[in-house]
């Protein structure tokens, strides 16, 4: 039985790299004693995937992982016993079984599923009477041309078409960003490039100030309405 989790990574542990984060889930889940499912072979590995890693640096309140047990638990009790095993800056908010359809498949893992997230960005400046008027006249831009990164090199490409939803305010000497954006196999635009086409095209930006970025949901579309992933399933 495939299971979908919705959990954290804290600001606190925001450094940690994806491959220790797995590292401390694994431990979790072996601590709480839950009946887990491994791969055959000589070097067995633990059915546990996390659908999009974060850079080093983002933190999240939304992030998802498929974990495959060999017994049917109930939803419940494997939260309450993964939280009471859990680590600083880790907890385990949504815990869905991944349905059988017409007793032929189950429904994709999360990665596949995954078309969105959305993210809040919070940039520093050293004057921020400009920033407000100059990202909102970026965004009201036809296109929004940068350098991405593939698989195959870097090339130009248009990354407006990515943007789902973006509203933007000031408060102290920050600008502050809630964007919806493209994420997932299909399509994929990274939030911390989104952060750094708006610090090239706005003014006064303080250049020595960490960027903050938290992703907060991660969706799929059901028909044409974005959905959180834990309510898809």
């Amino acid at each position: 039985m495939r299971y979908l989790i919705k959990f954290t990574k804290d600001a606190d542990i925001k450094f940690v790299s994806h491959l220790d984060l797995m590292r401390t889930i694994q431990r979790i889940v072996r601590r709480a004693e839950l009946p887990v499912e491994y791969s055959k072979g000589f070097n067995p590995h633990m059915a546990l995937a996390i659908a999009q890693p974060l850079s080093v640096g983002v933190y999240s309140e939304g992030d998802y992982l498929d974990l495959n047990l060999t017994e049917d638990m109930n939803e419940e009790a494997v939260k309450e016993k993964l939280n009471e095993f859990s680590a600083n800056g880790i907890r385990f908010l949504e815990v869905s079984k991944s349905p059988v359809i017409h007793n032929v498949k189950r429904l994709p893992a999360a990665m596949a599923l995954l078309d969105a997230a959305n993210y809040t960005i919070k940039i520093r400046y050293n004057d921020i009477s400009k920033a407000e008027e100059e990202v909102n006249a970026l965004m009201a831009q036809k296109e929004i041309i940068t350098i991405k990164r593939t698989k195959k090199g870097e090339k130009e490409a248009d990354i407006k078409p990515f943007i789902k939803d973006f509203k933007c305010w000031t408060k102290d000497n920050y600008l502050i960003v809630n964007t919806t954006i493209s994420c997932g196999s299909r399509e994929n635009l990274s939030a911390d490039l989104l952060a750094n086409v708006i610090k090239e095209n706005t003014s006064n930006v303080n250049e020595e100030a960490f960027v903050e970025i938290k992703r907060v949901e991660m969706y799929a579309y059901k028909g044409d309405t974005l959905v959180p992933l834990y309510k898809y399933i």
